[in-house]
């Protein structure tokens, strides 16, 4: 070989992790393995190939995929480009009678042929859960909290979760008459926020009352919960109407995790419209142009494999996630105090952690059903400094505990005290 055509280290497309990349991919993957573990979830390995059929009602496009000759019987192999679909394959035959929910994590790396901000990519590393088994908003609830406490967990800050539902633009869609190719346009109108084209494509299609008209609202149906109240004023039908209240509903559930502040509403999202059936999501980190996680509902897969036909869950790109964590090995990731509320309704917890987080502390909230023991016992584990206990009867005392993660009791603090006991605490 001349020295003027050197041969390459490795094929374009391809990732190489030196080997202090690979030590802090490993403990990113571990963190997560952790929360997964914490929520009960457990982890599944699958094979990295897997019979090609096109269409396998996965997310990824036939075009992506990669295919290989089976030496043993001269049929098509695929590498895997997505796990999910192995999953539900998996959960309506191995698992068909294990007891429902399945609850079921995996990091793994899957290969697909794509292109990233104009860069060829070949090599993807996923990491998460599938909720197979339940038709539950809880379910789909629990999925943003999972995704949510995994980045808390990896020191990654100033995210947004971005909330959608396909039940909102298949029910627009619904009111027209629309061939497929014409509905194919519409949504990647929607998708590109091409209002122009949008009014374009709808002016001469028939509908059922003004619904279709909701179509050019779109691109500006982003924010807050204010929107959802202006999409449910202006739609008709009962479908994308029931995808408002769902989102509603996951709204004021989500309160009692604690994340409200961190929801942003884009009822234009559609991801991939044929492969989700109800609530989506996508994580954005500021200053990131790429979602660092993206999950939701996807019952229409599973009943593809004779499964249950219901199944929720979320992907994390290890990738993308590893560009916005921070560059040290971040000690002490349960951060500074872990809230831990015994009252029903979680307020007290609630404004603490507020309360503390704008004062710059590090706060996460213990949301898993458990005992002081066993939450003292995490707290320890995670490396959290102090925990704040909440007993039963807080909303009548107004008062909260300050406990070590070893049990050991600091003091008794009333709610109207909290900003000078903060003020106290220095840092």
């Amino acid at each position: 070989m001349s020295p003027g055509n050197p041969v390459k280290a490795m094929p374009k497309g391809s990732r190489v992790f030196l080997p202090e990349q690979a030590g802090r991919k490993s403990r990113v993957e571990k963190r997560l393995l952790e929360v997964f573990a914490r929520w009960g979830f457990q982890q599944i390995v699958t094979p990295a190939f897997d019979l090609y059929a096109p269409g396998n009602g996965g997310q990824i496009r036939d075009t992506q995929t990669f295919r290989l000759v089976d030496m043993d019987t001269g049929g098509l192999l695929a590498l895997r480009s997505d796990v999910t679909p192995q999953i539900a394959r998996l959960a309506g035959t191995v698992l068909a009678d294990h007891p429902r929910p399945l609850r079921l994590a995996y990091v793994t790396n899957v290969f697909r042929h794509a292109h990233v901000a104009g860069v060829l990519r070949r090599e993807f590393w996923q990491a998460g859960v599938e909720l197979i088994g339940l038709v539950s908003l809880e379910a789909d609830v629990e999925m943003i909290a999972i995704a949510m406490e995994c980045l808390d967990q990896n020191g990654v800050e100033k995210v947004k979760m971005s909330l959608s539902h396909t039940g909102f633009i298949r029910g627009l869609l619904g009111t027209m008459r629309l061939a497929e190719d014409k509905k194919r346009d519409i949504l990647d109108a929607v998708a590109r926020r091409d209002s122009s084209g949008l009014e374009e494509l709808i002016k001469d299609v028939p509908s059922k009352g003004s619904d279709a008209r909701v179509l050019l609202d779109l691109p500006e149906l982003f924010g807050g919960e204010k929107i959802l109240d202006r999409a449910l004023k202006n739609v008709k039908n009962p479908s994308s109407r029931r995808a408002i209240e769902e989102l509603k509903q996951v709204e004021r559930m989500l309160e009692l995790y604690g994340l409200t502040d961190r929801v942003i509403f884009d009822l234009s999202d559609i991801r991939d419209f044929e492969y989700y059936t109800g609530i989506i999501f996508e994580g954005f980190v500021e200053g990131s142009g790429y979602p660092v996680c993206g999950g939701g509902r996807y019952d229409r897969l599973l009943g593809r494999y004779g499964g249950d036909g219901l199944g929720t869950g979320i992907a994390i790109d290890i990738d993308q996630l590893l560009l916005v964590t921070p560059d040290e090995d971040i000690s002490g990731l349960g951060g500074d105090f872990l809230v831990i509320d015994f009252t029903r309704e979680k307020r007290i917890g609630i404004q603490v952690a507020r309360e503390l987080r704008s004062a710059g502390w590090r706060v996460s909230r213990d949301i898993i059903r458990r005992d002081l023991p066993e939450s003292l016992e995490y707290a320890r584990r995670a490396g959290v400094s102090r925990c704040i206990v909440v007993e039963r009867n807080g909303n009548k005392t107004g008062r909260f505990r300050i406990v070590e993660p070893s049990g050991k009791e600091q003091g008794i603090c009333r709610m109207d005290e909290l900003t000078a006991w903060i003020q106290g605490l220095g840092k």
